[in-house]
């Protein structure tokens, strides 16, 4: 009759180490998917954030250089911003770029001017 007991015992604290086993091994792999799922969320927070600071810095360079009628703007900031707008990699802000420099009159300058900055800032909302 012992021996009827002492199986029983064994096996539920048989069945019972299987089952700590198995949330073990559950809770750690839960555990390794959420620390990824946080590191590409800090990831694309971080690359948010440089694209934000990347387009910041466009548009402090534009209206340093293109917006003060004081100062002539000459053909290294001329370089330098076609460069910066397109590194920012958003083809509607390099063709209003594009639209901008290309700009025959004063009056058609100035609205391209104004619609890439709302484009730029809307960027970097």
């Amino acid at each position: 009759m012992q021996t009827g007991i002492f199986d029983k015992s064994k096996l539920a604290g048989n069945v019972l180490m299987l089952i700590l086993v198995a949330m073990n091994i559950f809770f750690s792999i839960q555990y390794t998917s959420n620390m990824k799922t946080e590191q590409n969320k800090s990831e694309e927070e971080i690359a948010k954030s440089q694209e934000r600071l990347q387009t910041a810095r466009f548009m402090k360079l534009f209206i340093d250089k293109v917006l003060n009628p004081d100062v002539e703007i000459s053909f290294e900031d001329r370089v330098k911003m076609e460069s910066d707008v397109r590194s920012l990699g958003d083809s509607l802000i390099t063709k209003q770029w594009e639209t901008f420099v290309s700009s025959a009159d004063s009056q058609s300058q100035q609205e391209s001017a104004v619609k890439l900055m709302s484009m730029l800032s809307s960027k970097m909302i």
